[in-house]
């Protein structure tokens, strides 16, 4: 990978957290790399594989799932209302077409800040269990 950030320490880790909250855009964001002593190497893989798939999201999934629930609460509030094929006009395409367009922007913004919010999470994480585990090491030495 050209632009990695290898997680080794609870500097890296700070320094990973700090890029998440000051960085806006994911592309902008390097790649990561977890490699925690204390963490197996199976953990460090899925960690790793873990950040990469957050900062990957695209939001597409919730934009579809939002779209689609868009799509059929109005088709099923226009035929309820006693609305038949033949009384749909071009108004109520637009308005279908614009509501549907609007979702998906939203859905996909949402799906955004909560792959965001997931990769803070994950971040947070692993520097208070970094933490933790820099403070058993302290114990036990002394």
């Amino acid at each position: 990978m050209d632009n990695t950030l290898v997680l080794h320490d609870h500097s890296s880790l700070a320094l990973w957290k700090q890029s998440l909250l000051s960085t806006f855009w994911t592309r902008n964001l390097p790649a990561v790399q977890v490699q925690l002593q204390h963490y197996s190497p199976a953990q460090n893989q899925n960690h790793t594989a873990l950040a990469l798939g957050l900062q990957k999201a695209c939001g597409c999934a919730s934009s579809g799932f939002f779209m689609s629930l868009t799509i059929a609460m109005m088709l099923v509030t226009f035929f309820l209302s006693g609305n038949h094929f033949s009384d749909i006009t071009l108004q109520h395409a637009l308005l279908l077409t614009g509501s549907t367009v609007l979702a998906g922007l939203c859905g996909k913004l949402l799906g955004l800040l909560w792959a965001r919010w997931r990769l803070l999470r994950l971040a947070a994480r692993l520097c208070n269990e970094t933490i933790l585990e820099q403070g058993h090491k302290l114990k036990t030495s002394i």
